[in-house]
């Protein structure tokens, strides 16, 4: 747990003393894929770190559809802002391939390193891109044309664009598979996008 932890880099400023503390109230989970790690409603007493796989955080329309909000990868933490009010969560999660998760006892971390500085730059790091994240989402659903979703997505998250199948990316542009396929294959005849082993980038 300590070496997880160590390769953590919202950890990297703890001394060894403290590692040793935190891995103490902190345990490993392995999931499956399509395995459900929270859904709406819970109240988390445990900060979640994501440390292998790919997790997609969604919540449902009132029709009963499933919205993805966004994919999160290795060494991110999820639904930490509603964990650390101590509210309710506001969407659902599940893993999308095999993965593991790390939980941290919410009520000794907050004890023991919530004064840190380091951490608690870190977890203001990680806020911030959950606020940026909230702001592509917007651009998404402002967007006039699926094309400009398709490029805004690809030119924001080059890794992640990688790490994800195309069904999974139309699912968080909002846009059906078949609308995101034949915007991508304009997209590459036009030479804005390219492929590439993996699945497609920006054009430099």
């Amino acid at each position: 747990m300590k070496q997880i932890l160590k390769d953590v880099s919202m950890f990297a400023s703890l001394e060894e003393d403290e590692l040793t503390a935190l891995a103490k109230i902190s345990q490993i989970y392995d999931y499956k894929e399509g395995e459900t790690l929270f859904v709406v409603g819970d109240i988390s007493s445990v900060l979640m770190l994501l440390v292998e796989g790919i997790a997609s955080v969604f919540k449902h329309d009132d029709k009963g559809n499933e919205i993805v909000i966004s994919y999160f990868k290795r060494y991110e933490l999820l639904a930490e802002a509603a964990t650390l009010r101590h509210t309710p969560l506001p969407s659902s999660a599940r893993f999308q391939t095999e993965g593991k998760l790390i939980k941290i006892d919410l009520e000794e971390f907050e004890k023991l390193f919530m004064m840190h500085p380091g951490i608690s730059y870190a977890i203001l790091q990680s806020l911030l891109n959950k606020i940026e994240l909230l702001q592509q989402n917007i651009h998404f659903n402002i967007a006039k044309k699926s094309i400009d979703k398709i490029l805004h997505f690809y030119r924001t998250n080059p890794r992640l664009s990688l790490d994800l199948k195309q069904y999974e990316i139309a699912s968080v542009l909002g846009m059906t598979p078949e609308t995101f396929s034949r915007n991508l294959r304009k997209l590459v005849k036009e030479k804005k996008l390219t492929k590439v082993s993996t699945g497609y980038k920006i054009v430099s």
